[in-house]
Parts: structure tokens; C-alpha cells; sequence
């Protein structure tokens, strides 16, 4: 799928007012890869009855421990398969359109699992900035199964525009999840900011499709307190930012959290320059 100049327009408009924007990937091709090994690895583990990862849920049930290991063995199939650099880079075209020709991409993206009813597979409403994110930096949300109004992420339309002094938060530490641990290993904070007031009353759901991807800064209010939907909701977060974005690299989760994607020509005359350099 080629987007016309006044389609990508149009993306670009909203994303600016509205801090999020639904497209449909060019290429899904690596989309439908990693949701077929992850629902091989499942029937694997699970049992071959198993037809989609919608389903997931009536094979697990409320058995904790082997949820949270089997979401790191999706994870760990996730990295090793480098499918969300995959996933990018076969969207590139409209990437580089929509940030810039030198991008970088994150080196080891979450998946997560959300079964319906389970607050505790949710990390909740938030805002990525408050964390030390910076608006520079997308998410690249991308579900492996169809999301109706209940189990589809939330978002704050126009949230990415206002200033942290608008969203109070309560931070206190998380009864289950430790720093360190398996869980905050998979994304889920142990110090969580809940953020206060109404403002979960006020979000919207975004009912997606398989082969379509959610794309929002991480200055937009987004989550989901629980998955009030039917199905299981499997998905991954994969963030993407501008190589030459005024932010900090070496993040504090460990230094190799993105690396690049594509690089445009001058940017790669210029690197090289400076190599040379004594």
C-alpha cells in the first residue's frame, strides 16, 4: 500500500493535533510472521487445539506463573527473531516519510499479554514521558489479532501537546512487580505513576485490525487499566526515533536500547568523518 501525497498529508495533520494516528502497514508481511510463531510457540506449550492467540486465555487461565513464563518466551522469540526490526524496516518507506531518513529502532521491544478481565496484565493509563521518554520518540503499537472498542488500547486525543504540570501522579511501589524482577524485565514498572483525576474517564478506545499499526508519542496518555474485551490482546510496543533527535541514547535501562535503521547519505558522510578524527 503506497499512501498519495494527500492521504499522508492527512496522517500527518492528525498526528500533530491528535498525538496518534491508525495506519495500515505497507508491508505486513513481517506482522503475520511473528503472530504465527507466536501462536506455534503456543500450541507448542499449550496444547495443539489451540486455533488462535485470541483463545490464548482458555488455555491458561488465571495460572500466573505460567502466563509470566510463557510471555518471556514470546518476548525471548521476539528478540531473537528480530521481528520488530523487521516489522519497521519493511514499513520504511512510510517511516522515513513520517520521521526522517536516519531512524533508529528499539533493539529489544515488549510484547505484551493482555487475557480479558485480568487487571494485573495491564501496566494502566500512563504517560511515557513521565518515565523519561521523550516526545521525539514513537510507539509503534502493532496487535496480532483484531481489537473491538474493549480490548483495543486507550488514548488522551491531544494530550501530547500539554505540559506534565497537567497530570498529577501518585507513585508508590508495585506489590508484585520488583525492580529487577521477571515482570519489570517484560515492561512492567515497579514504582508505577498513577496518574490522577479523571483523565481515564476521558480516553478513547482505538479499535484496530490485524495488519494495522497505532503510532503515538510517547507524550500521549495512553494504556489500559483492564482488557474489557473478549479476546486475548497480544501485541508489542516497538518505539522508533529520529537518529538525529536531541534526546538522551544511553538510556539508564541499559545502553544498547535502540540501534539504526536507515541512515541517509550525508548523515553517514558525516559519521564517518568524525571516525577519522584523531
Amino acid at each position: 500500500m503506497t499512501l498519495d501525497p494527500a492521504e499522508f498529508a492527512s496522517l500527518g495533520r492528525h498526528f500533530v493535533e491528535q498525538g496518534w494516528v491508525r495506519v495500515t502497514m505497507p508491508d505486513p508481511a513481517p506482522a503475520f510472521a511473528a503472530r504465527d510463531a507466536m501462536l506455534e510457540l503456543l500450541r507448542r506449550e499449550l496444547s495443539a487445539d489451540l486455533a488462535t492467540i485470541a483463545d490464548y486465555h482458555q488455555f491458561i487461565g488465571d495460572d500466573e506463573a505460567r502466563h509470566t513464563a510463557l510471555q518471556q518466551q514470546l518476548t525471548e522469540l521476539f528478540w531473537h527473531e528480530r521481528f520488530g526490526q523487521r516489522i519497521c524496516a519493511a514499513q520504511a518507506d512510510f517511516f522515513t516519510r513520517f520521521v526522517g531518513l536516519d531512524l533508529h529502532v528499539q533493539k529489544y521491544p515488549y510484547v505484551r499479554v493482555a487475557r480479558p478481565g485480568l487487571r494485573q496484565d495491564n501496566i494502566g493509563v500512563h504517560r511515557d514521558t513521565q518515565y523519561g521518554a521523550s516526545p521525539y520518540e514513537l510507539s509503534v503499537w502493532i496487535p496480532y489479532g483484531d481489537l473491538d472498542e474493549g480490548g483495543a488500547l486507550r488514548v488522551l486525543p491531544g494530550s501530547h501537546l500539554l505540559p506534565e504540570r497537567d497530570f498529577e501522579f501518585e507513585q508508590r511501589p508495585d506489590p508484585v512487580v520488583t525492580k529487577g524482577s521477571q515482570k519489570h524485565k517484560l515492561g512492567f514498572p515497579y514504582a508505577p505513576k498513577a496518574l490522577k483525576g479523571d483523565v481515564e474517564s476521558r480516553m478513547q478506545p482505538v479499535p484496530i485490525r490485524l495488519g494495522e499499526m497505532l503510532i503515538f508519542s510517547l507524550s500521549l496518555v495512553h494504556g489500559q487499566t483492564i482488557n474489557a474485551g473478549a479476546v486475548t490482546r497480544l501485541s508489542t510496543d516497538i518505539r522508533l526515533v529520529n537518529s538525529l533527535a536531541p534526546i538522551e541514547w544511553q538510556r539508564s535501562v541499559h545502553a544498547d536500547y535502540y540501534e539504526p535503521l536507515s541512515t541517509s547519505p550525508v548523515t553517514e558522510q558525516a559519521r564517518r568523518y568524525y571516525a577519522a578524527a584523531p
